[in-house]
């Protein structure tokens, strides 16, 4: 008999938890979206003065991780290997950096991550120092 991992709720909660506390450290707000293995919204976490547009993004770069064991920082560099980029035709994936698969200590793709960030805030922020 085959078993698989499922991603529990609290070790979803502790990936966010830790996200959010490295963009406070940064000074930066993010969107962060956890998928589990069906591709399910685990957890979700808007943080303020986020664009409404991140959140799509944030799903989109987690359902992507979820979908492949791959984050999509590496999707994008091997879809710009081949001709056509095939990756970017796949519905549902995104080839933006900030996609992480999850996987147990024994290699089990259980989920993804995507966090997508207020880079305009970033941006503001790295101009005024």
């Amino acid at each position: 008999m085959l078993q698989t991992k499922s991603l529990s709720l609290a070790s979803a909660q502790a990936m966010v938890d830790a996200a959010h506390a490295k963009a406070i450290e940064h000074g930066i707000t993010i969107v962060i979206s956890i998928l589990d293995g069906a591709g399910n919204l685990k957890y979700f976490r808007r943080m303020d003065k986020t664009s409404f547009g991140s959140i799509r993004i944030s799903q989109l770069k987690a359902h992507a991780a979820a979908s492949l064991p791959f984050s999509t920082k590496k999707l994008a560099e091997r879809s710009a290997q081949h001709p056509n980029n095939p990756y970017g035709s796949i519905p549902g994936i995104i080839l933006l950096g900030g996609g992480l698969p999850i996987v147990t200590s024994d290699g089990q793709h259980i989920g993804g991550i995507g966090i997508s960030r207020n880079w305009m805030k970033f941006v503001l922020k790295l101009l005024l120092m």
